[in-house]
């Protein structure tokens, strides 16, 4: 303190050490935190705890060793000293032997005292170091727990954030302007590729929003309608033409659900017989190995970095449907996509993409089992 008032400093330096005295009280004070916690949780980062609890490892390990070669040491100094009482239990034995035994003796006594006092303080040290130990994993632990409530505190305040900003788009209704004027025309024409077409406005779906579709600026065959079509497949079962664009949802009466899909890339493209094994709502996107390969920057994405959660900017999309076959995962889904213009196209790494409204629909339609026949 006598520094901050010493007028033979110069002015800086002594405005200098009033900083850096000011910051330590306040540190001390607990009105700045001293470690790296930016996460909105009190007490240790989860490094400061894992460096900590690293730290207690090493101690536990090191007094392991230490304790072990004090027993052993131990052990040997036992042995001596039963070798040489056995050695003065003989009657032929030279007076200048006994005496060298006898103070051998007399020493390795003496040692074997200290030898198990080494033992008795390595194994307190020992179990100091290991009550340290669990207290480390326990820091840890709670650590993990506090970024965990955290993170989820912080997923939740941007999810009640997300559905505010839906509603708020829902009120204004801007997207509205791409589908109204086109629908009230559309509806006074008797085609019925246009009555779905009022299915494709925004919506918020399980607290997620649903961008509105521009249907002007889309084909109207890939609208989802109901068409004849000829097939031996029974109905309910799922036909996928890749060639034309088309997913069929088989109805009775030779009729069909047709839905507009973008599908595979050349080289990409699968066919066959599966069934759908099970079905997600805002799925997890967990992007192969061999697409990881050829796109590092997906790394963040893979199955060892937890995958991409599902939202609004998830390729998946709303729903995904993922076909197995032969008891085996495929890796070929029907998913949906935020990317409205991507269908019709060959844009997809293999699986079938709808939009949107049109995967929620077909995730209603069809359960578990439903067979599916890509071509």
């Amino acid at each position: 303190m006598s520094l901050l008032f010493n007028r033979g400093l110069p002015k800086t330096t002594r405005t200098a050490i009033g900083a850096v005295f000011i910051g330590s009280m306040l540190v001390l004070s607990g009105c700045v935190s001293s470690g790296s916690n930016t996460s909105g949780y009190g007490g240790p980062s989860i490094s400061s705890a894992t460096a900590k609890q690293t730290s207690a490892s090493k101690s536990v390990s090191e007094y392991k060793r230490a304790v072990k070669r004090a027993k052993a040491d131990l052990r040997k100094l036992e042995r001596r000293i039963a070798r040489a009482e056995r050695v003065l239990k003989r009657r032929k034995l030279s007076e200048k032997r006994r005496e060298t035994t006898q103070k051998d003796l007399k020493s390795d006594k003496r040692s074997l005292r200290s030898a198990k006092r080494a033992v008795s303080r390595g194994e307190r040290r020992l179990a100091r170091a290991e009550r340290s130990f669990e207290r480390a994993k326990d820091r840890v632990a709670s650590a993990k727990r506090r970024k965990i409530d955290a993170d989820r505190a912080r997923a939740d305040a941007e999810k009640r954030e997300s559905q505010e900003r839906a509603r708020a788009a829902l009120k204004r209704r801007d997207t509205d302007e791409d589908v109204s004027p086109r629908r009230s025309r559309l509806f006074s024409l008797s085609d019925p590729a246009l009555k779905n077409v009022g299915d494709y406005r925004a919506r918020v779906d399980n607290s997620f929003p649903i961008a509105a579709i521009p249907v002007a600026k889309m084909n109207k065959r890939l609208y989802r309608q109901e068409v004849k079509y000829r097939t031996k497949q029974r109905p309910g079962t799922i036909v996928v033409d890749t060639g034309s664009r088309y997913l069929y949802l088989v109805q009775s009466g030779g009729k069909a659900i047709r839905y507009g899909i973008g599908v595979g890339k050349a080289g990409f493209a699968w066919s066959g017989s599966a069934h759908i094994g099970w079905k997600q709502q805002w799925p997890k996107w967990t992007p192969p190995d061999e697409m990881i390969e050829r796109r590092p920057d997906l790394e963040k994405w893979s199955v060892r970095n937890g995958g991409m959660p599902g939202g609004p900017q998830n390729p998946l999309g709303a729903r995904a449907l993922y076909l197995m076959k032969d008891g085996k995962d495929t890796l070929y889904r029907l998913h949906g996509t935020p990317q409205w213009a991507s269908i019709g196209t060959a844009a997809s790494s293999g699986c079938i993409r709808l939009i949107n409204q049109d995967v929620i629909d077909l995730y209603q339609r069809v359960p578990n089992g439903t067979k599916v026949v890509v071509m």
